[in-house]
């Protein structure tokens, strides 16, 4: 089966989310059609099993060479990759709706915009459901929502996983404090506000730390406010800088179930999570505001035993969901919905 990927944000965790969907369903033949996010390559883009792909400029004028690509690959599956994509490309009337697999990495109308801008993008998000197949989310609060916009049944949950990590030693940072760490853009999506105060809340107890980039002026603010910035690195550097921290906490404002929290896992982290959808969803130990987070911090930071496990608990938890055995018994079930055998197909056919 031929599967054709296309995305408009190549780069950063749904680099990384589309490589393991490719590596855990090998038995098909993966294409990939994107343009790369400038700022957020992350060293993986071209490390990706496909038969063939082809990088294009991040504008609208690329949207001309989706036919083209399409009419040369021939595909059975079209994936989209990100909300970007999965509305410019299922607004184009010659792409099959019955061909088409959205997963959304994050949906919009989960971002803290204007009430009416989040209405709006809900709108067209169950529009454009009609032109859609199967939504399949990042787990299963994607996958919920996801119910939410089409028939349930036409719904899936992909639970991301973390490939092998690269062997590489630990970049430490230079203080005597715990180290409490976040990887991201910086951006409101990931939550730099939140982290922000976070960090001026527990700046006598903890040193934070960034592993990312994103506006060079908020950035510049981060850093008067006592935070190390790294700045956009490669994934090999990023996984070093994880290593050095003693804390991983995820504060993103909305998400789908993002990478780096698994590569936190990976690395055995203790594991703190702002209250958002996924993490709920799975039952994981979550700060529900603020004060909740810096009391978690702060607890950490004195060793109380209660909070230590409860944080290692999230790890360990996150390595038992999240594992390649599950994403390619969910990639297998997601990708023979489109083989002319499967049932749905042939009572369409009949």
């Amino acid at each position: 089966m031929k599967i054709l990927h296309i995305t408009e944000s190549f780069g950063g965790g749904v680099t990384s989310a589309i490589n393991s969907y490719i590596l855990n369903s090998q038995q098909h033949e993966h294409y990939l059609l994107a343009s790369v996010r400038k700022g957020d390559t992350t060293g993986e883009e071209s490390e990706g099993l496909f038969k063939h792909m082809e990088l294009v400029p991040r504008r609208l004028s690329s949207l001309a060479k989706v036919k083209p690509y399409i009419d040369r690959v021939q595909p059975d599956v079209i994936h989209l990759h990100s909300t970007y994509a999965g509305a410019l490309i299922r607004a184009l009337p010659f792409i099959p709706a019955q061909k088409i697999v959205y997963t959304p990495h994050g949906f919009a109308f989960l971002r803290g915009d204007h009430p009416m801008m989040l209405k709006a993008y809900r709108t067209i998000e169950s529009l454009l459901a009609r032109r859609t197949a199967v939504i399949a989310g990042c787990g299963l609060d994607e996958q919920r929502i996801a119910g939410e916009l089409i028939e349930p049944a036409h719904t899936l949950g992909l639970v991301n996983v973390c490939d092998d990590l690269p062997e590489v030693p630990a970049v430490r940072s230079l203080t005597n404090k715990p180290v409490v760490g976040m990887v991201g853009r910086i951006s409101r999506q990931k939550g730099h506000e939140y982290f922000r105060a976070l960090a001026e809340s527990c700046a006598d107890i903890a040193h934070f730390k960034w592993i990312g980039g994103g506006d060079a002026q908020v950035m510049a603010e981060m850093v008067q406010a006592g935070i190390e910035v790294t700045g956009w690195r490669q994934r090999g550097e990023v996984i070093a800088h994880m290593k050095g921290l003693d804390l991983y906490f995820h504060t993103a404002a909305w998400d789908g179930f993002p990478i780096s929290v698994l590569e936190a896992a990976k690395l055995d982290l203790p594991i703190a999570l702002r209250r958002i959808g996924p993490f709920v969803a799975e039952g994981l130990s979550t700060a529900r505001d603020l004060a909740e987070a810096q009391q978690q911090v702060i607890a950490f930071a004195q060793g109380d035993p209660a909070v230590l496990a409860e944080l290692a608990r999230n790890s360990h938890s996150i390595q038992g969901l999240h594992s390649g055995e599950q994403l390619q018994t969910s990639l297998e079930s997601l990708y023979s919905r489109f083989t002319p055998a499967h049932p749905v197909n042939q009572l369409a056919a009949g």
